[in-house]
């Protein structure tokens, strides 16, 4: 069961990018293993990353550690390059996109994952509340978990 209480709420995608990077400096992280789903949650990968580019940073596509890819800086920002294999990092950071049922990620898979990357933090990045709707925030043993909501203004003249 989450046992995990209100800390801090704000607006925006720049405190979630503040407040993501201090918890990994406040927790002297030095590498961190992004989990996503393939597509939707690999962009978001890069941003976060980009917020912390002094650590070692990698991208887990739906949980296969089979298909690592660091994130290396370039003339553009971050971006993904393959990468042999993944043994320990300090910090695993879960996307929302895994509990989404239409990308069919088991959670033990990503459990497993987790304990066989032994971090020192789990961190889980949402959006509109999907680890808490999908029961996620029960059965992972989430460190912190930022979790932001969208609104949508479209305009025409």
């Amino acid at each position: 069961m989450s046992l995990l209480k209100l800390l801090k709420e704000d607006e925006g995608l720049t405190p979630m990018l503040r407040e993501f990077k201090n918890i990994i400096d406040s927790n002297n992280i030095k590498s961190v293993a992004f989990v996503g789903s393939v597509g939707v949650c690999q962009p978001f990968a890069e941003l976060f990353g980009y917020a912390i580019r002094n650590k070692e940073g990698y991208f887990i596509p739906n949980g296969d550690l089979e298909n690592v890819k660091k994130l290396v800086i370039k003339d553009i920002g971050i971006q993904m390059e393959d990468f042999k294999s993944l043994s320990k990092v300090d910090a695993v950071i879960l996307f929302g996109g895994l509990a989404m049922p239409k990308y069919k990620v088991d959670i033990e898979k990503i459990k497993g994952l987790i304990n066989k990357l032994s971090p020192k933090l789990v961190i889980g990045i949402c959006f509109m509340s999907i680890f808490q709707k999908a029961g996620w925030d029960k059965e992972i043993n989430f460190d912190y978990l930022i979790d932001g909501y969208i609104k949508v203004s479209i305009y025409k003249k």
